[in-house]
């Protein structure tokens, strides 16, 4: 069984620059947060995919819950999710 502390959810950060998603990414796949900064800025000056999947998941990824219920509550329906989704395969 696994620890509900131990799972690992997407969502938007409690700290970031702007919209706080590229350190959420960051985050969730164990990457430096300056260079996936640095990698979406050199991106957006030739493509303008990155930031319309930047708006895209700025309004689509939940707030990190700020209190310890909240915070419960979200790693509960993540575990929910989770076996859900472990079941159905």
């Amino acid at each position: 069984m696994q620890n509900i502390d131990n799972t690992n959810t997407l969502t938007r950060g409690e700290k970031g620059v702007i919209a706080r998603v590229c350190s959420s990414l960051a985050e969730y796949y164990e990457n430096r947060k300056n260079g996936l900064r640095f990698a979406f800025i050199i991106t957006s000056f030739f493509f303008a995919i990155p930031v319309f999947a930047y708006t895209v998941l700025w309004f689509v990824l939940p707030k990190y819950p700020t209190s310890q219920a909240g915070t419960r509550q979200f790693r509960r329906k993540a575990k929910h999710r989770q076996n859900w989704q472990l079941t159905s395969e």
